[in-house]
């Protein structure tokens, strides 16, 4: 018979090439983990080098990793890219964590398989039962937070350095001379010095609507300096709110460059400024998304000299008064949503409505604005500072305005959420920015530890505003051990209730805890391996001695020591830290991952004829047997057993 090729990956192939990949990328990003873990040694084409010469990089950072390691087999590929972009939150967030979370993804996703396969359980089951026991522990950890101090930020920041205490030193001076709010910016000095430069932002967590407004390929932001500053009230969701925007792209930038351009060939006299734009909103529906859509396809076929300095950020919080601030700070006024025209009327006879011939006046204005994918800085807005450099009064009246409010918010404690709400407003508005420049020998030595230091900047930011836990995976090891102990428990009871009674509601409810805890035995499991290999280096390869350091973490006689054993200072000393947000992003990523592979059950390559996932052909499928014997195995391979076959467990 003729095998017939196709491009079909059926389930069996794919999850033997989601296994591969992930252990491929696991074992790539390990050899970076923990404080013993060394560095990879990358290369790659350098477009600056007029020779394109290839040029070596040194880097410890996971992330980093798994961007650069790369597989000629399509699923697999895909697969790193899938990875990849799930853990970008993580860093983003956190800065930390896709080591983690790429290492445990292989451990818990190949558990899974195991688990499922020997216990015969459904993949409804499994899958709902490991997203339930991800959120306990999620819960879990997050229950054990704890406000954030000066010495939490110094050992976070050492930890997190591998040991540099002069940086560690550098970071938590930062926070002592300008607060635990504090924003720091992470870049590349262009000596051996590290230098820090401090000034005034305003910074949002929204960034812009598209990548397409990146006019810094090195930074992956959109930088807009001496720019104008457009404020929409409401979400841009109405055909004349879509016009407003429309008129403001033409007015204050497409016309404005046609007219410079213009006079510039004819050599003309240039007797205006060309203002960069950044319009700022709640929401973009997508009535919008047409005139959008050709913004940014025009932005995308333009080189970056090209580009107009031009942005649209959306996702600004306006209930909690944020929208309100930049208006008032940048000097702009709001862009109104207009129900009837009556209104639009009355607005425009006072200036309060816009129009071409009034644009200009609802502008308002920052020495500069730094855009990317979850974050938006507005430095140095209008109303903030005087010629002198000195504080405005409308600045100082409007933070005096907000902390009185504060104030008799506090006094009554009848408005809790607007308390904490209030808080973040005016710990925005008064936030300290400081870019932190980062020296070494050589752009090699900076660029490695520049990674470092945005990543344990970026964990320290989230402590400071989440909270604090303790670090190197121990609250999700620290987690899952109390969890499996309260499902070992309850399996207890449930077998006992079943083994008394023999009823089948009794072996139903046996089975639904069964599964329970299959699940919260093989994450604390897949914990217990993740976090022995921290120590196999510092136990001279020994796993043994490595996972008995383990074990005494969670289980020491000594409660105080009952924290991660710091490997710098060889002993259990409650220093190893992080942000508590920090094992919750991992958890999060992992469920995304492994619920998409566990939801996945084909793959469908570009080309037949070169689907190197074809079985052998003694495990072919054979295509030409009778409808009722196809039918007879598509029920064998589709049955699912909703009940564990716990009669097994039992006797073991």
């Amino acid at each position: 018979m003729m095998k017939m090729t196709t491009n079909v990956v059926n389930e069996k192939q794919l999850r033997e090439a989601q296994l591969r990949a992930l252990e491929l990328f696991a074992n790539a990003v390990s050899c970076t983990y923990g404080p013993m873990g060394g560095y990879t040694c990358y290369s790659k084409q350098d477009p600056s080098n007029k020779l394109k010469g290839i040029v070596s990089y040194y880097t410890k950072d996971g992330f980093t990793v798994l961007k650069n390691v790369d597989t000629d087999k399509p699923i697999e590929c895909l697969l790193k890219d899938d990875i990849r972009t799930i853990c970008t939150q993580v860093i983003k967030t956190i800065g930390d964590g896709t080591t983690s979370a790429t290492m445990l993804s292989y451990y818990i996703f190949k558990e899974m398989l195991e688990t499922q396969q020997q216990y015969k359980i459904s993949k409804r089951l499994m899958i709902n039962a490991f997203k339930k026991i991800i959120k306990e522990g999620i819960d879990f950890i997050e229950s054990n937070k704890r406000d954030c101090t000066l010495d939490d930020i110094y050992n976070i920041a050492y930890t997190s350095l591998n040991g540099n205490e002069e940086m560690a030193k550098t970071i938590h001076n930062i926070y002592k001379d300008a607060g635990m709010d504090v924003f720091i910016d992470v870049s590349q000095s262009n000596t051996k010095d590290t230098v820090v430069k401090s000034y005034k932002s305003m910074v949002y967590d929204a960034g812009f609507i598209d990548s397409c407004f990146i006019n810094n390929e090195k930074d992956n932001t959109c930088e807009l300096s001496n720019c104008h500053v457009y404020v929409f009230e409401s979400p841009i969701d109405t055909p004349d709110m879509i016009m407003d925007l429309k008129m403001i792209f033409e007015k204050e930038v497409s016309e404005p460059i046609a007219d410079y351009n213009r006079k510039m060939k004819l050599g003309q006299e240039i007797d205006f400024a060309l203002h960069p734009v950044v319009v700022i909103c709640p929401k973009i529906s997508r009535d919008a998304n047409s005139y959008i859509d050709q913004l940014v396809n025009s932005f995308t076929n333009m080189t970056i000299e090209q580009k107009p300095r031009f942005c649209i950020v959306a996702n600004i919080d306006n209930d909690n008064g944020y929208l309100l601030d930049i208006m008032k700070l940048t000097g702009a006024k709001f862009i109104k949503k207009y129900i009837d025209k009556e209104s639009w009327e009355n607005d425009k006879n006072e200036g309060l409505a816009v129009t071409e011939d009034n644009l200009l006046t609802f502008a308002g204005e920052a020495e500069k604005v730094v855009v990317d994918s979850i974050s938006t800085k507005i430095i140095n807005p209008k109303n903030m500072y005087d010629e002198n450099g000195e504080y405005t009064e409308f600045y100082n009246n409007y933070i005096y305005q907000l902390e009185d409010l504060l104030k008799k918010y506090e006094e009554t404690r009848e408005e809790l959420v607007k308390i904490g709400n209030l808080k973040r407003r005016i710990n925005i508005i008064k936030a300290n920015m400081v870019d932190l420049f980062v020296g070494g020998i050589g752009t090699t030595d900076r660029m490695a530890l520049s990674d470092a230091v945005e990543d344990a900047v970026l964990n320290c930011r989230s402590a400071a505003v989440d909270g604090v836990g303790y670090g190197g995976n121990y609250e999700g090891l620290r987690a899952f051990n109390e969890i499996l102990k309260k499902y070992n428990k309850k399996l207890d009871e449930a077998r006992a209730k079943w083994a008394n009674s023999e009823v089948s509601e009794e072996l139903e409810a046996l089975n639904k805890v069964f599964v329970d805890f299959a699940v919260a035995n093989l994450i604390a499991g897949s914990y217990i391996t993740l976090v022995t290999k921290i120590y196999i280096p510092y136990c001279d390869d020994n796993a043994d001695k490595a996972s008995s350091i383990v074990v005494a973490s969670i289980a020491n006689s000594d409660k105080e020591k009952r924290t991660p054993f710091n490997i710098l200072t060889e002993d259990f000393d409650g220093k190893v830290l992080s942000s508590i947000k920090t094992e919750p992003a991992i958890l999060d990523s992992i469920s995304r991952i492994i619920t998409m592979l566990f939801n996945t059950n084909q793959f469908l390559v570009p080309d037949p004829r070169f689907n190197i996932y074809e079985m052998s052909e003694e495990n072919e499928v054979i295509h030409n047997i009778s409808k009722e014997e196809a039918q007879k195995i598509e029920e064998e391979e589709s049955e699912t057993v909703a009940a564990v076959p716990v009669e097994q467990y039992l006797k073991s």
